[in-house]
């Protein structure tokens, strides 16, 4: 398949992807309801859709389109499991408006179906390498470069999450970056160095699609902020909850450094929740934090200049503007 077939037929291949994530995790185990649950209100599939594009940087990708699906699945999975194991840390009671796994099915079983699927998720990635080894020679060869061996790094970016910085402008915004990159970038980064690797994409393309990676998570994290405290139908959630728990998000970070008062209110455990949000809203803060957003878009699409034109290359850079913009 030549690089504008495999870039105009990736809507099929998300739908290849539905049925065989169905296949892989619906099997029979007794983990099949929550499987079923999870998949019953699926996300945008962004983690899929990076490796499959990045899959398709090449004219000649050397992974066969199925390999390919399986690979996507796999980095679809390891985001799932890493869902269900944040609504446990966070206590969170609703994922995409419907209740997380942990308030369906109760922390215990949540916390080991979440293990499971993981596990599957390796399964199929081992699967997919040992059937293709001339194609993933080169994984953790290239410096700079994003590798399985790297993924306790999304675990240590929660862990960080719940430390709290110093309280001036330059150790927040140092932390939240930390944050970002690794609770979200990592499986960025992972995406597409083996999506890319797949696509046969030479070392000086994969170093610059770790900066695209990079970027698109920041970007990405920030819009997840302002919805946060903007709230609306479509944030799938309860809104404000960062705020309840004062995790410093981008838009309290700007909120900080321009209200004078905001300090002894964002210390204060007595400040409702509500008051907090009325704040950030009122100040521009969310504003302040789109625009911060635009510009890690910016630095994201200028990364992939590395990259020759191709379709695929212009669906990375359209995936990051419309960060922006869900």
């Amino acid at each position: 398949m030549n690089t504008r077939a495999a870039s105009e037929a990736l809507p099929d291949q998300l739908d290849l992807l539905a049925e065989r994530l169905a296949e892989v995790l619906v099997a029979g185990d007794p983990f099949d309801a929550v499987n079923r649950h999870v998949l019953a209100v699926p996300g945008k599939r962004l983690r899929a859709r990076l490796v499959l594009i990045c899959a398709a940087l090449t004219p000649a990708p050397p992974l066969s389109e199925a390999d390919a699906t399986d690979l996507a699945c796999a980095m679809e999975m390891l985001h799932e499991s890493s869902l269900v194991h944040d609504d446990i840390c966070d206590g969170s009671l609703l994922r995409r408006g419907a209740p997380s796994v942990a308030a369906a099915f109760g922390v215990r079983t949540a916390a080991r179906a979440g293990f499971h699927m993981a596990g599957k998720a390796f399964g199929l990635l081992a699967r997919v390498m040992a059937d293709n080894p001339a194609v993933f020679a080169r994984l953790g060869a290239v410096h700079g470069v994003t590798y399985l061996d790297q993924l306790a790094d999304l675990s240590l970016g929660q862990l960080v999450e719940t430390l709290r910085p110093a309280d001036d402008d330059a150790a927040l915004r140092t932390h939240y970056e930390y944050v970002a990159r690794a609770k979200t970038g990592t499986l960025f980064r992972l995406c597409c160095a083996y999506g890319g690797t797949a696509g046969g994409v030479d070392d000086d393309g994969l170093r610059a699609l770790m900066r695209y990676a990079d970027q698109l998570a920041i970007a990405f994290q920030i819009m997840d902020d302002v919805r946060d405290v903007e709230g609306g139908a479509a944030l799938g959630k309860d809104a404000a909850g960062d705020l309840d728990r004062r995790v410093p998000t981008w838009p309290v970070i700007e909120w900080l450094a321009t209200a004078p008062d905001s300090h002894a209110k964002w210390l204060s455990p007595d400040t409702p929740t509500a008051e907090l949000q009325a704040d950030l809203l009122r100040s521009g803060a969310t504003r302040a934090a789109r625009a911060a957003a635009v510009r890690a878009i910016g630095d994201a699409r200028a990364a992939l200049a590395v990259l020759r034109p191709t379709p695929a290359r212009e669906r990375l850079a359209d995936l990051a503007a419309r960060t922006v913009l869900r």
